[in-house]
């Protein structure tokens, strides 16, 4: 087992805010590689010659990729350190994503995504396990909630730069550009130091470090926010995969105003991040989250069905998707603090529960005649699912 780590405090100055740049760029590198090449979306179906669902499948191979990859580097993390962990994922990322620029049919490109999600997914935990190294309490807080909130802005972004490159330099030019971030990610890890010391890494060897996920598995607080946080990725997954289709062949909008609208909604996200702090606790912006997405969820269905409006659409998917911000700040909170005994195995297990069930929901809204309306029962479910777990939460602390 893991020793639990003592927290310090890195000190404030230039190195301070090269360590927060770096961790929010880690942070928001999956994000990007999930969706930067959305636009593209459709004319990927065309060129493959495929349905909906088999190209939304790259959006399932991706997070299948992020989730494993999660839970493979974060033991290793824990017992190798952080910083070689790093590296070897970054270079497994670039060389996957090269591979892929070569593919001439949809297989060939959910192999690639596979990989690249694999290597990239070493990246994602990390943003979380390297602060975790070194803070806790409301100063993790405050981390959580700037990579939070960058996390959203990496998704504003992507769509909307790949929707500027699209016309000119299609998917593989999109991922070209992904291949110079990971690149330029993996020269910089130089700069960084390593935040898991040898005197605070696992000693067992490196299998027996897999076992913690069972015992993380039997820590009850620690998997509450973990299915908070798997209920809200199933729709913001729901929302990912619909949206190329949905705003472009169903409201006929280009796939340079889908990222800047794809741009607008992310912002949402990365709101909600920033004003989960301002709560007095994490539970209760968790549970005013999980209601406020509800709210939202249902107000988006009723609405769809009665009127066919991009701006009704639109207005209350930004507001569900502020929500969503507000949940995912406040279960990564949960979750890395509760699981702090075991930063890295913590960090992968929330990641590959979250992939993995966004990987479901992805290709099961492109299976109906009409996306807007299965996206919504997705919409519903998720939400529903996530009150009902915040809920049953709040009424067992009541009676312990």
């Amino acid at each position: 087992m893991i020793t639990t780590p003592i927290h310090t405090r890195e000190p404030r100055g230039r190195r301070y805010l090269f360590f927060l740049l770096y961790v929010v760029a880690l942070g928001a590198f999956g994000s990007l590689v999930n969706d930067m090449y959305l636009p593209t979306l459709p004319d990927m179906m065309r060129e493959f010659d495929t349905s909906p669902s088999m190209v939304q499948l790259s959006l399932t191979s991706v997070m299948l990729g992020l989730g494993t990859g999660g839970l493979f580097w974060g033991p290793v993390s824990d017992r190798y350190g952080r910083k070689s962990v790093l590296i070897a994922s970054l270079m497994l990322f670039c060389a996957a994503t090269a591979v892929s620029l070569f593919s001439d049919n949809i297989y060939f490109f959910l192999w690639s995504r596979l990989f690249q999600g694999f290597g990239a997914g070493g990246a994602m935990i990390l943003s979380r396990s390297i602060p975790a190294d070194l803070y806790t309490g409301r100063d993790l807080a405050g981390i959580m909630a700037l990579v939070g909130a960058v996390n959203g802005l990496a998704p504003a972004f992507g769509p909307m730069f790949g929707g500027l490159m699209a016309d000119d330099c299609g998917w593989r030019g999109i991922f070209m550009v992904l291949l110079a971030i990971g690149m330029g990610m993996l020269i910089a890890s130089r700069w960084t130091k390593e935040s898991l010391p040898f005197r605070r890494r696992v000693r067992r060897d490196l299998w027996s470090s897999f076992r913690n996920y069972r015992l993380l598995s039997r820590n009850r607080k620690f998997m509450f926010a973990v299915a908070v946080k798997c209920t809200v990725s199933g729709v913001l997954f729901a929302y990912i995969s619909s949206a190329p289709f949905v705003i472009q062949d169903h409201y006929g909008y280009s796939r340079l105003s889908f990222g800047l609208v794809f741009g607008l909604n992310a912002v949402a996200i990365a709101a909600g991040s920033v004003v989960s702090v301002k709560f007095r606790n994490v539970k209760a912006a968790m549970l005013a989250g999980t209601c406020g997405l509800l709210l939202f969820a249902v107000a988006e269905s009723v609405a769809i069905c009665c009127v066919d409006s991009f701006w009704v659409y639109e207005s209350l998917v930004v507001l569900m998707l502020f929500f969503v911000g507000l949940n995912f700040s406040s279960s990564n909170t949960i979750a890395m603090e509760t699981g702090a005994c075991d930063v890295g195995a913590a960090s992968a297990m929330l990641s590959a529960v979250g992939y993995a069930f966004g990987g479901i929901v992805a290709p099961l809204v492109g299976l109906g005649d009409n996306m807007l309306h299965s996206s919504s029962v997705a919409f519903i479910c998720c939400a529903f699912v996530a009150v009902v777990l915040v809920v049953m939460d709040r009424h067992r602390a009541r009676h312990s």
